[in-house]
């Protein structure tokens, strides 16, 4: 029975995956997010719903995931599930990536903002790479993947007006600087595709950092 854990499943790109993913048959999925109390959307799309599981796991409060080593996130993550990942048939580890921890991506699209939001997002990519090296001899699939742009501002809470502006902005800038038609895409839209990349990974692509649509990421031109 296929097994599927959820990192930051309360909203958006996330909680999605535990959609589409509950909705397969033999599938157990593990939602893990900070607040099983306040993850209201996740809590109402899992109603019901007996191979999901909701568990509190904060990625920041190291205890939560039992690791202690102070660095990124997807490290905290990758590491707290390594051991039951080696008991298992399937071994995939997927982090959501960006384009906009892509230098070329910033250079090619013309994005001189979202300086933090980028940053971490190139430094979840070099980490989760290195994953991917030290792993390959275990017959591990390490991959990043990019979602392409998504509007998540439907399950964003209080941020959802601004995210949505957002999003708005950031597609007109692209258009503007490039002439490039940039749209958002629905959760349901991005996670659909991305579950074909996931479906499909063999032991070649390790180490990539794919797109959602299928093939290895590369800047618009």
């Amino acid at each position: 029975m296929p097994s599927y854990a959820v990192i930051g499943a309360s909203r958006g790109i996330g909680i999605e995956y535990v959609r589409q993913m509950a909705s397969r048959s033999d599938t157990v999925v593990f939602a893990v997010v900070r607040n099983p109390e306040r993850s209201t959307h996740l809590n109402t799309s899992a109603a019901g719903l007996k191979n999901v599981h909701i568990i509190p796991g904060d990625v920041v409060d190291y205890n939560s995931l039992e690791y202690k080593v102070n660095s990124l996130g997807p490290i905290h993550a990758m590491t707290a599930f390594l051991p039951l990942l080696r008991t298992s048939d399937t071994e995939k580890i997927v982090v959501i990536g960006s384009g906009a921890g892509d230098p070329s991506s910033s250079r090619v699209l013309y994005l001189p903002h979202m300086v933090a939001y980028a940053v971490t997002k190139a430094a979840a990519l070099l980490a989760t790479t290195k994953f991917a090296v030290n792993l390959q001899d275990e017959g591990f699939v390490v991959i990043t993947l990019s979602p392409g742009m998504v509007d998540c501002s439907a399950t964003a809470g209080a941020d959802s007006e601004a995210l949505a502006d957002s999003l708005k902005e950031l597609s007109a800038s692209v258009n503007k600087n490039t002439g490039l038609e940039v749209m958002p895409q629905t959760p349901e839209e991005s996670v659909a595709g991305q579950l074909k990349v996931i479906d499909g990974l063999e032991l070649s692509h390790n180490g990539l950092f794919l797109q959602h649509t299928g093939g290895e990421y590369h800047s618009r031109s």
